[in-house]
């Protein structure tokens, strides 16, 4: 993704606004310097909103949730959060995220070209950077947010951590330090903040026996707002954006271990509410998921492939005829007796095996043939194991495979048959993918595959 954290920023503050025209007919706008078309409007009786967008010179795709600006949802003790997040750990939003999120992965395959599946991201302020995360995990997608409500507390069992999104927070904002983030944080400060937290008794020090107030959270107010990260001041004035401002970050590190300090106040003030409201059933239902740990990225992309795979068996045994399925679909990789799997973590890459070990796959031997010397056969195996779950299982169903610097295209007989294969990243090894290959061919030869009702998405 090409977006740059301003860019991002743009994105998030458009959604606030309900768009004049959507669809792929749309007239292009200006949004930050960058032309887009706005795909598709959300608007729905729950209260969320969200517009997904397409960026002009490159193709991508970027789904803009809708937040809340501070003084449309000012709480008690200055923390702008929905009273089910806190209370019940969950966001009654969050459903309608994942379907506009959903409508944004069709758009990638339907728009792309030559079995190209455009590039998907998520943006979102304030609350709605809590969506963000969630359908980032949820599909497991890059994405910015600002001053977001951490996904982590969820009912979703949401990791903390990892590099897939990026949460911009200010020092002094009471929505995103009451809870943990999935993905990575950066700090921005402001000289008033410093100041409004000094005068509420933080010491710069690691030091727990100063006298400090969280209530504080009340006077940083301002901290919240979309502004913050916009070259816009509250009054749409010309300004500089944090994200901009070398000194935001170097203050938010010199005065560290204050913010510190108050944002963890504000974590342990939510988390004594929650704690306060859930009740008995809440607190058991709270052990089931800490005993059953967190969910990998990417659940939902293993359900839609897993429902469009079970579609087309449906259309081969009852149609016997040729069947057209929409490009970027794979099928899922089930293993005995569990779920569809989550995608695996990526390993390093591995050194060539020996000759023994070579796979005897006429499929693989068909694609590892026509790939440039020298590629390795963890790495054409790799492409294989992605061709197979694109529904090209057997050699005399290749129809072409087409390969320029570290991409390579692989395209079957039947329309729409087809997967881009990158090979610049690390790929697993080789017996990973035999493993997968085999698990692959062993359920094509099974009536059906096995799977928990994941939503129609063709």
């Amino acid at each position: 993704m090409s977006l740059t954290s301003q860019q991002y920023a743009a994105l998030a503050k458009d959604a606030y606004d309900e768009p004049p025209e959507t669809g792929a007919s749309s007239r292009p706008v200006d949004i930050g310097g960058i032309t887009y078309k706005r795909l598709e409007y959300v608007d729905s009786p729950s209260g969320y909103q969200g517009i997904i967008y397409q960026r002009i010179d490159t193709n991508e795709i970027i789904v803009a949730h809708r937040g809340t600006e501070t003084e449309r949802e000012l709480k008690q003790d200055g923390v702008y959060t929905d009273g089910g997040m806190v209370a019940a750990r969950h966001n009654r939003q969050a459903a309608e995220a994942i379907e506009l999120t959903k409508h944004a992965l069709v758009y990638a395959q339907k728009l792309g070209k030559d079995g190209e599946t455009l590039d998907v991201a998520v943006t979102g302020h304030s609350l709605s950077g809590n969506l963000a995360q969630v359908t980032a995990h949820h599909f497991s997608l890059k994405g910015e947010t600002f001053n977001a409500y951490g996904a982590v507390s969820l009912d979703r069992r949401i990791p903390e951590g990892g590099t897939d999104v990026i949460n911009h927070v200010m020092a002094g904002d009471a929505v995103s330090a009451a809870s943990k983030h999935y993905g990575q944080v950066k700090l921005y400060a402001t000289q008033q903040e410093i100041a409004t937290l000094e005068k509420a008794g933080y010491d710069n020090t690691r030091s727990v026996l100063d006298v400090r107030n969280p209530i504080v959270a009340k006077k940083l107010g301002d901290s919240h707002r979309m502004h913050n990260f916009l070259p816009e001041d509250a009054n749409g004035k010309p300004d500089r954006s944090v994200l901009e401002d070398p000194k935001a970050q170097q203050l938010a590190h010199k005065f560290a271990p204050m913010i510190d300090k108050y944002r963890d106040d504000v974590e342990v003030l939510r988390g004594s509410v929650t704690l306060g409201v859930r009740g008995n059933y809440g607190l058991a239902d709270d052990g089931i998921d800490a005993l059953r740990g967190t969910l990998a990225p990417g659940a939902g992309s293993a359900e839609m492939a897993a429902a469009r795979w079970q579609e087309v068996q449906q259309r081969i045994q009852n149609d016997h005829a040729p069947t057209y399925v929409a490009p970027g679909w794979k099928m899922p990789i089930v293993t005995s007796g569990s779920e569809v799997a989550a995608p695996m973590a990526p390993p390093g890459r591995f050194g060539e095996p020996a000759s023994a070990s070579v796979p005897n796959d006429p499929l693989y031997q068909a694609i590892h043939s026509k790939l440039p010397a020298g590629t390795s056969p963890a790495e054409a195996m790799y492409a294989t194991v992605e061709a197979k779950r694109a529904g090209i299982l057997r050699a005399d169903q290749l129809q072409s495979v087409t390969s320029h610097q570290d991409n390579v295209w692989i395209v079957g007989q039947t329309p729409g048959f087809r997967v881009k294969v990158d090979l610049s990243d690390s790929v697993p090894p080789l017996q990973e993918s035999i493993r997968q290959s085999q698990a692959l061919d062993t359920q094509r030869s099974q009536p059906e595959v096995t799977q928990q009702s994941p939503a129609r998405v063709m």
